[in-house]
């Protein structure tokens, strides 16, 4: 690794210590796809020592975010840490193949859970940001409704909107 990769970046300090867990997943699965681009180029230039380096990287926070889905009470945790699991599997294939075609598969998948991870960021935002309209006692449009009847004989709004004053 580069000396500047050891370097504390104090804003992304700043940002990791105060991310909500959601965030903080996000920014190891970005960083992760990240790495693959990084570990792809060094290969392409020769550089295979410090894409190694890179690569027992990527491994630590495959790691870490198979570590995060360990939980047995929730019926989905088994289907994501298999995902990470078949992404670690993965990484020891491309490790000892080299092989930039698998990488980029990776990187495709990782890529897609980043932009999964991101939509999950984006509606969690949307949903702890009360609505102008909340304060004057309507119902956010981002609101699960109780009901799907409104005040205008049972028929309710299209697009899950709560006409109920």
């Amino acid at each position: 690794m580069q000396a500047e990769s050891t370097t504390i970046n104090p804003y992304l300090q700043q940002e990791v210590l105060t991310a909500s867990p959601i965030r903080l997943r996000w920014l190891l699965v970005n960083r992760a796809e990240e790495l693959t681009g990084v570990i792809g180029q060094m290969w392409q230039t020769g550089e295979f020592g410090q894409a190694a380096q890179w690569i027992i990287r990527l491994r630590d926070i495959l790691g870490e975010l198979l570590e995060g889905v360990q939980d047995h009470s929730n019926p989905v945790s088994k289907d994501v840490a298999d995902f990470y699991v078949f992404l670690l599997q993965m990484l020891v294939d491309i490790e000892q193949t080299q092989s930039i075609p698998r990488l980029s598969t990776l990187r495709e998948l990782l890529k897609y859970e980043a932009d999964t991870w991101q939509m999950v960021l984006e509606r969690n935002a949307r949903e702890m940001t009360p609505s102008h309209g909340d304060s004057y006692g309507f119902q956010s449009p981002l609101a699960p409704t109780h009901s799907s009847e409104s005040a205008f004989g049972g028929m309710s709004a299209a697009g899950g909107f709560s006409l109920e004053v």
